[in-house]
């Protein structure tokens, strides 16, 4: 239970004197820098010299950075979504240790990576150009102070722009896993999206999807993909009708090599349906361990007790 504000609202005291309320504050800024930071360092220690300090830094411009969103970007009626809490920040070191010394051999990969990262978890929740016009502001002026280099100067070799990062470019020999990295060959990514639909379409029992896979459509896959393949990853596509939302989650799905699971809506579904698709969808992944896509759209929500 967040406190009042931005679409929610005050719960009488009436309410409250039927619960025993616990106060859980926010963890101060020594703790959160002593969590994170040692879990960077911890790994980057099999890393050459030059990057190992960078660590301390990626920790305190994360929390900085964190703080100037919160205090930036707050949450209005048209904008509930805009809390950001401790979760984030566990997202972002979520991705960047992601990284292997194999690949990334210089401080500017990682600080490329990192990017990369508070973008997806922060500003990809944002609704609109000014926003994320903003927060790139924010992130810009941690890069100077931390890093000593502008956005322009980082991403100079991509014209300003930062390119999406993936684990599904490169082939790997037997069972290692392909690195998390940098995907800056916009050619060779798009050729790779659409062997894939191509695949997709002529698999049996698919209906076909004619896509036009622009950069935009292929980003957006790209970043649902970082998104299901995380643990308890799942992310809300918000868009018009006919924007592609459910075809490229079933693309991304297809991509990834797992198994898409959608319910079917009929005159008679109702609550129990409901249940009953799920219990198949909790023994899909739980009993027979399968890596699963729940894709639920709005138009199925037939009652609002299935959310």
């Amino acid at each position: 239970m967040g406190h009042p504000g931005g679409g929610r609202t005050v719960i009488s005291p009436r309410v409250l004197s039927s619960f025993h309320v616990i106060n859980v504050t926010f963890p101060s800024e020594a703790a959160i820098k002593r969590i994170f930071g040692t879990l960077i360092n911890t790994k980057l220690v099999d890393f050459d010299e030059e990057i190992k300090p960078v660590g301390e830094l990626i920790t305190a411009a994360t929390y900085e950075l964190y703080q100037h969103v919160c205090a930036e970007l707050l949450p209005t009626p048209d904008k509930p979504h805009y809390v950001f809490n401790l979760r984030d920040i566990s997202r972002v070191f979520e991705g960047v240790l992601q990284m292997t010394s194999d690949f990334y051999d210089s401080k500017e990969g990682v600080v490329r990576l990192w990017v990369h990262e508070m973008s997806r978890v922060f500003s990809d929740r944002l609704i609109n150009d000014a926003d994320r016009e903003t927060f790139k502001g924010l992130l810009n002026n941690e890069l100077e102070r931390k890093f000593n280099v502008g956005w322009d100067r980082l991403f100079r070799d991509q014209g300003g722009h930062c390119p999406p990062f993936g684990d599904f470019m490169r082939e790997m020999a037997g069972d290692k896993k392909a690195p998390y990295e940098e995907m800056s060959d916009p050619v060779a990514l798009k050729k790779y999206m659409e062997d894939k639909l191509e695949d997709y379409n002529m698999e049996p029992g698919n209906s076909a999807m004619d896509l036009v896979l622009f950069r935009d459509a292929i980003e957006h896959v790209c970043r649902l993909r970082r998104v299901i393949t995380m643990p308890r990853g799942h992310s809300m596509l918000v868009g018009v009708g006919g924007s592609g939302r459910q075809s490229l989650g079933k693309l991304t799905a297809y991509a990834t090599e797992y198994e898409l699971f959608q319910v079917e809506i009929s005159r008679q579904y109702r609550k129990a349906e409901f249940h009953e698709d799920l219990r198949k969808l909790y023994d899909l992944v739980g009993v027979q361990g399968k890596p699963t896509v729940f894709l639920f759209n709005d138009t199925q929500v037939v009652e609002k007790s299935f959310l």
